[in-house]
């Protein structure tokens, strides 16, 4: 017997010519529908968010194991499909990006404990931003995402500040229709915990600088120094003390006069490194 969603999947496509420049890749494969969902951990008492359902294969088997489901989807093409997902699924048209940086959005909307999708593989790096320093969800994400975001996020300078990538299981091209050009996976991101409970001072400054992007890299550096010297040994600097500190990391003085959202990516792993001893001595 055919796959029944490849068989829908395939009218869609035919009927409105599903476009992969859209990333309109359907999940097909009940099983990894099924293993998705578990190494999501999803039960009865979950409200589970969905960014670009699609043809609402994977919302439909969400809402049967979830309290409730919200789902963002970009194209209204899909209506005629969604309208027919169980009334425990909160369907939103618009873009998810733009959504999950609206203030007004966030606080009308209440927020998921799970964050489960087969998200759209050209987005899927940038939407992370949309979970590193929101209030509204500081959980895990699990993702069918390419295979080739695992090293990307945990190599990354800001992203690799706020998740670890583990990949749970590669899924083969056969799961979906069309069928991607690229390797897909399951995808675990686990949040790193905060860096003050942890005492995590390399982490604790690749945040501060992504979070003060729009300083000078001087300025960053020299708030940062005194901040986590408070926060994480409590101890109170000077910022001439601070300054004396920025000048042994031995950074031109054209580095520490641009923005630091301008700075070479090497500096968050660099700078942590070279503090580090300062750091264990105060």
């Amino acid at each position: 017997m055919e796959n029944s969603l490849l068989v829908i999947a395939r009218q869609f496509a035919e009927q409105y010519s599903a476009s992969i420049k859209k990333d309109q890749f359907f999940l097909i494969d009940k099983s990894i529908v099924e293993k998705l969902i578990r190494f999501a951990n999803i039960d009865r008492n979950d409200r589970v968010l969905e960014v670009g359902p699609g043809l609402g294969f994977l919302t439909k088997a969400l809402a049967q194991t979830a309290k409730e489901v919200i789902t963002i989807e970009i194209d209204e093409g899909f209506k005629p499909y969604l309208v027919k997902l169980p009334k425990n699924v909160e369907i939103i048209y618009g873009d998810a990006y733009k959504l999950l940086n609206n203030k007004q959005f966030l606080s009308e909307t209440k927020s998921p404990t799970r964050v489960v999708a087969n998200i759209p593989y050209s987005q899927a790096q940038n939407m992370l931003h949309n979970y590193t320093n929101s209030n509204w969800y500081l959980g895990d994400l699990v993702w069918i995402a390419p295979s080739s975001l695992v090293n990307k996020i945990n190599k990354e300078p800001i992203l690799g500040a706020y998740f670890k990538a583990e990949l749970k299981e590669k899924v083969p091209k056969s799961a979906f229709y069309p069928q991607p050009n690229t390797t897909s996976a399951i995808i675990h991101f686990r949040r790193i915990p905060d860096p003050i409970k942890t005492d995590n001072f390399e982490i604790y400054i690749r945040r501060w600088l992504y979070n003060h992007e729009d300083w000078k890299v001087k300025n960053a550096l020299r708030e940062g120094i005194i901040k986590v010297a408070f926060d994480l040994k409590n101890k109170r600097l000077t910022k001439n003390q601070a300054r004396n500190l920025i000048k042994s990391l031995a950074i031109p003085e054209q580095e520490q006069e641009k923005l630091t959202n301008n700075i070479r990516p090497e500096y968050y792993f660099e700078v942590p490194a070279k503090l580090q001893g300062w750091l264990d001595r105060l």
